[in-house]
């Protein structure tokens, strides 16, 4: 879990480490799901239609229950590995078919260290050198080429 700005340099106080750790945990080759969910606890109480998006474009607030079942369900739902989506809530019921939510995301690209729809604005060869050696280290041990 990161958060709904890990991709925006738009918006004052997001940060681009957030991204970076996205990377890191893209490039293990282990298996994830990356869910950035909107405004912690900002929800109200008819906001329960979850809504998931890819892209960095999302913007909104979730309640921290949504967060916690979204959380679980990806763990349980193979539908969810390999892909990275901004979560938010909206009017209306929360819905239950977690393979249907999770299946209409795109997934990763294989090898890539960005998630499907990601903007190109932060190329891996303009990252710090530090993180750069990290990413060579974690593919040497075996993780992606990309």
């Amino acid at each position: 879990m990161t958060s709904i700005y890990a991709t925006r340099s738009d918006v004052p106080g997001a940060t681009p480490w957030k991204r970076r750790s996205e990377r890191l945990l893209r490039a293990s080759g282990l298996p994830y799901t990356i869910v950035r969910p909107g405004w912690f606890d900002h929800a109200g109480a008819g906001q329960r239609r979850l809504v998931l998006e890819q892209g960095g474009t999302g913007d909104g607030g979730i309640a921290r229950d949504q967060i916690a079942e979204t959380l679980v369900q990806s763990l349980l739902t193979h539908a969810a590995l390999g892909k990275t989506f901004e979560l938010i809530a909206t009017e209306g019921s929360q819905q239950a078919d977690w393979a249907k939510l999770f299946g209409a995301l795109k997934s990763d690209e294989p090898g890539s260290v960005d998630g499907a729809l990601d903007p190109a604005d932060l190329p891996v060869e303009g990252e710090p050198p530090t993180l750069r050696t990290e990413l060579e280290a974690i593919r040497s041990l075996g993780g992606t080429n990309g």
